[in-house]
C-alpha cells in the first residue's frame, strides 16, 4: 500500500461497523426513503459487457476491425496487437466475475445490456441472449448485488448504425422501442436503469476527434445534432418505460461524463490553450447537458458563429430520477496544447492527473438537479499499480465529504472490475481492480492497489442514515476532508484546489 494511504483505526473512527450505528433522525426525505434500494448506499463496480465480451455485429465491432483513418497505410483504428476478439469473456464467465466483485465487498453491479446481442437483426430478438441476461441477474441476486443496467453504453446494432443511428429524428422511436423491450424483458428484476452512458463523450470521440464510430473529424454541426437527438431519446424512452407495467417503480436515470479543462497559465502564450480549454469543457464536458437538465433547453454553440441550435422542450426540464456522475479528473493544457498538470499532481496513464477535489465539485454542481446522485464511474489507468491506492482513498473520501456536507450521493461504482478493452486505446489502459492480459499471461489477478476500496466497501455501513452517522463522527476527529489532503501531502502529491490556481476550475463561459 502507498505510504500516504493507511488503514483507519477503530480509535480514529469508532463507528465503522454498521452494528454500532444509530440511524440518524435528521436525514429527512433524502435518506429516509421507504424504498430499501433507494435507502442504501450502493457499493459496486461498473463494467461494459461489450468491452469484456465483444459481439457479432455492432457499430463498435465494425469500427474496431477497421483501419480508419489511415487505411492505405494499414494502420488499425485500435492501439496494440490485440483487438476485441480477444477478451476476458464476461459473457461466458459472468459467474466467476460476479464472484470476484462479491469478494471486493460489492453490493451492486453496474453493467450494460447489449442491444446488438439482444436484437442482432431488426425485429429479431435472440432468446439465448435474453436468457443469458436472466442468468446474469440470477447470479447477481444470489450474490446479494443490486443490478444497475445501462441501455446504451456507446454500442448499438450494426443495422441501427446503417439507419443513421442518432443522427435522424426518425430513429428516435427505434431506440424507444429498444428501451421498452428491455424493460418488458427484465423490468421486474431491475430497479436502477440508465438510458445512456456519457452522451457527450460518445459525441466528442465519434464526431469531433474521430477515434470512435462513426469516425467523423471536427464535424461540429453533426455533433450538436446527434447530441440533441440522443437527449430526446432519453426523454422519450423515460416516458415509454414509465407507462409499462411496473414502470412506476423503476428509477430511470442518465449517466454523464464530468470533465473540465483549463490552461496551465495565463498571458498571451496561453491564449490558444485557454480558448481550447473553454470549448473542450463546453463540448466534451457537461456544460451543454447541464444547461439542458436545468432548463429543458438544448443549446449548441459554434466558434465564431455562436448559437447554432436552440430548442426548448415545451414540457420543461427533462425527466430523470437519478443522476450518474462519471468522473476521472480534469485536464490541464500546456501552452502547446499538450496535457500537463499543476505542481506535484501525479499523472495517470491517461492525459490527466489524480484530482479528487474535482469529484467533490462535480457532486456539488450536480446537486442543482434535485435528484439522487451516484458515482457511476471513477477509476485510474495505472499499469504499474503504484497510484491506484492513493486515487481510491482520495476519491472515496471526496464522496464521503460530500455526503457529510448533505449532498445526496447514494453509491460509488469503481471503473472497472478487470482490465478490459478501453475503446481506441485497446488494452493499453489498465483500469481494473483485477489484472487481465489478452496474451493469456495474467487472468483475473487481484491488484494490491485495490485494497483501499475493499476496506471501504467491507467496513462502511450499507444504509444512508448509518453511513451519514459514520461520516459525521469521522469528520469530528479527522476534519472535513477526512485527512485526504494530509495523506496526499505525505505521499508527496500536493493537491491543487481552486484557491491554488489563478483561473476558475469548473464552469467556463462561452460567449
Amino acid at each position: 500500500m502507498a505510504k500516504g494511504v493507511r488503514e483507519v483505526s477503530e480509535s480514529e473512527i469508532p463507528l465503522l461497523s454498521s452494528s454500532h450505528v444509530v440511524a440518524s433522525t435528521d436525514g429527512g426525505a433524502t435518506h429516509n426513503s421507504t424504498d430499501p434500494v433507494m435507502n442504501k448506499f450502493q457499493k459496486g463496480v461498473a463494467i461494459s459487457v461489450w468491452q469484456n465480451s465483444g459481439d457479432g455485429d455492432s457499430n463498435w465491432a465494425r469500427y474496431a476491425k477497421s483501419r480508419w483513418p489511415f487505411r492505405s497505410f494499414g494502420i488499425s483504428a485500435i492501439r496494440g496487437m490485440h483487438n476485441i476478439d480477444t477478451n476476458s469473456d464476461f459473457w461466458n464467465r459472468y459467474k466467476e466475475d460476479i464472484g470476484l466483485a462479491k469478494q471486493l465487498g460489492c453490493t451492486s453491479f453496474r453493467f450494460s445490456i447489449e442491444w446488438a446481442r439482444v436484437e442482432p437483426k431488426r425485429g429479431c430478438i435472440d432468446p439465448s441472449a435474453v436468457q443469458r441476461y436472466h442468468d446474469i441477474l440470477d447470479c447477481l441476486a444470489e450474490n446479494g448485488m443490486e443490478p444497475n443496467a445501462t441501455l446504451h453504453h456507446f454500442v448499438h446494432p450494426g443495422w441501427f448504425e446503417e439507419l443513421g443511428a442518432f443522427t435522424k429524428d426518425a430513429n428516435i422511436p427505434i431506440f424507444v422501442g429498444w428501451a421498452a423491450k428491455a424493460f418488458e424483458l427484465w423490468g421486474d428484476r431491475i430497479k436502477l436503469w440508465a438510458t445512456f452512458n456519457e452522451p457527450t463523450c460518445y459525441m466528442f470521440l465519434g464526431w469531433i476527434v474521430g477515434i470512435a464510430p462513426p469516425a467523423h473529424f471536427v464535424d461540429l454541426i453533426g455533433a450538436g445534432k446527434m447530441l440533441q437527438i440522443m437527449l430526446k431519446c432519453h426523454t422519450a424512452a423515460y416516458h415509454a418505460m414509465r407507462k409499462l407495467p411496473g414502470g412506476e417503480k423503476a428509477q430511470i436515470g442518465l449517466v454523464s461524463h464530468h470533465i473540465t479543462f483549463l490552461a496551465r497559465g495565463n498571458g498571451i502564450l496561453y491564449g490558444a490553450a485557454k480558448s481550447m480549454a473553454n470549448w473542450l469543457t463546453y463540448w466534451w464536458g457537461w456544460d451543454v447537458v447541464d444547461h439542458w437538465m436545468l432548463t429543458g433547453e438544448f443549446k449548441w454553440k459554434l466558434p465564431l458563429v455562436g448559437d447554432w441550435i436552440v430548442e426548448q422542450d415545451p414540457a420543461g426540464k427533462p425527466p430523470c430520477d437519478w443522476w450518474g456522475i462519471n468522473y476521472y479528473s480534469r485536464c490541464v493544457l500546456h501552452w502547446s496544447l499538450q496535457p500537463t498538470n499543476f505542481g506535484k499532481e501525479v499523472m495517470t496513464d491517461m492525459y490527466y492527473p489524480v484530482y479528487p477535489d474535482g469529484l467533490y465539485h462535480a457532486i456539488k454542481r450536480s446537486s442543482a438537479y434535485g435528484i439522487p446522485m451516484y458515482i457511476t464511474e471513477t477509476g485510474i489507468a495505472d499499469a504499474l499499480d503504484d497510484r491506484r491506492a492513493v486515487m481510491i482513498d482520495a476519491y472515496f473520501k471526496a464522496v464521503l465529504r460530500a455526503i457529510g456536507d448533505g449532498y445526496d450521493v447514494r453509491g460509488f461504482y469503481y471503473w472497472t472490475l478487470l482490465d478490459n478493452f478501453e475503446w481506441a486505446t485497446g488494452y493499453a489502459m489498465k483500469f481494473g481492480l483485477y489484472a487481465w492480459e489478452p496474451d493469456g499471461s495474467i487472468d483475473r489477478t487481484f491488484k494490491e492497489g485495490s485494497r483501499p476500496l475493499v476496506r471501504f466497501y467491507k467496513t462502511l455501513p450499507d444504509t444512508m442514515p448509518e453511513l451519514k452517522a459514520v461520516v459525521d463522527k469521522a469528520r469530528e476527529q479527522l476534519g472535513s476532508d477526512l485527512w485526504a489532503r494530509r495523506e496526499l501531502e505525505e505521499e508527496g502529491l500536493l493537491p491543487v484546489t481552486e484557491e491554488d490556481v489563478d483561473q476558475p476550475v469548473g464552469v467556463f463561459a462561452i460567449g
